[in-house]
């Protein structure tokens, strides 16, 4: 099998970093390099290259089964029965990326979980704000909090996160309860510095009617931390995502405000990957796991 047509383009394609050119390489067309590389891929059940428009990149398993071409026979069939295995059990590497605040906070204990369930996959999380490119920068999974970019990934919902309007018994004793959204234009708003809508305040009316209105923002922070400490303070009203207000809630240190009005954007948390086919198992186990735990924490 390693000296199979096959094996031979899989190998050409990562030398050469595309499917085009390893078309020129071999003097083939195109179209015979995919459909070889395919047939591969169903064959052995995994995803040997990442393709975007802009680049192809190998997966890991790609890559494990390229660099063992140029080994004998008896370890390539090793590799590929390690390969198989982990088809059935979680293995390899898991690199994840996730928003800093909220993972943080609210992802540490379900990945912990996950690396304890799983002890044979080397977990790689990097909590981080930035943009990543899950191809070029080579992560497993993204998770993303918000809407998103029309990126050509592969988004599975994990939950809706409810926004509510909340402020402490402190700033209510000393501003009084909002009757309607009108009430809060001259109020202390904490506001969440990454927020699309800037300074506005986006609801939906008990009738359907979506409308926005200024705010008076005195604390601006991309730290959702910043944003609760400063509400149980009482040094603003904020719109906070119930998981992470469902304590104060429930213990007092915050009242809902405005219940009958309905927070806007509507956001859910998701998690990207690359490819549908053949998901490998450590990311579908991850996937699974989140979203149980974060449906029954709603």
């Amino acid at each position: 099998m390693i000296y199979s047509t096959g094996m031979q383009v899989v190998r050409e394609v990562a030398a050469q970093g595309g499917f085009s050119k390893a078309a020129v390489k071999l003097g083939v067309s195109g179209a015979a390099v995919s459909k070889q590389v395919k047939s591969i891929e169903q064959n052995l059940g995994l995803v040997l290259f990442h393709r975007t428009t802009r680049t192809v990149r190998l997966t890991e398993a790609g890559g494990r089964l390229v660099e063992a071409l140029n080994r004998s026979n008896e370890e390539f069939s090793d590799l590929l029965e390690q390969l198989s295995e982990g088809q059935d059990r979680p293995s390899g590497r898991l690199r994840v990326s996730a928003p800093m605040a909220f993972g943080e906070k609210f992802l540490v204990s379900p990945i912990a979980e996950y690396a304890s369930l799983y002890p044979e996959v080397m977990v790689d999380i990097e909590f981080n704000d930035k943009r990543v490119n899950l191809i070029e920068e080579d992560y497993d999974l993204v998770i993303r909090i918000g809407s998103l970019d029309d990126s050509g990934l592969i988004a599975k919902k994990l939950c809706d996160l409810s926004l509510y309007l909340c402020a402490s018994p402190k700033f209510i004793e000393e501003h009084g309860i909002p009757a309607e959204p009108a009430d809060l234009r001259a109020l202390p708003f904490v506001c969440y510095r990454d927020s699309s809508t800037g300074f506005n305040l986006s609801y939906k009316s008990p009738n359907g009617i979506q409308r926005s209105l200024s705010t008076k923002p005195v604390i601006y922070a991309n730290s959702l931390e910043m944003l609760v400490e400063s509400s149980l303070r009482g040094l603003g009203y904020a719109q906070l995502p119930s998981f992470a207000i469902r304590r104060h809630l429930e213990n007092g240190d915050l009242i809902q405000l405005l219940s009958n009005y309905a927070c806007l954007p509507e956001i859910s948390m998701y998690a990207l990957y690359a490819d549908r086919r053949f998901l490998p198992l450590k990311v579908r186990k991850l996937i699974d796991l989140l979203s149980t735990h974060f449906q029954s924490a709603q």
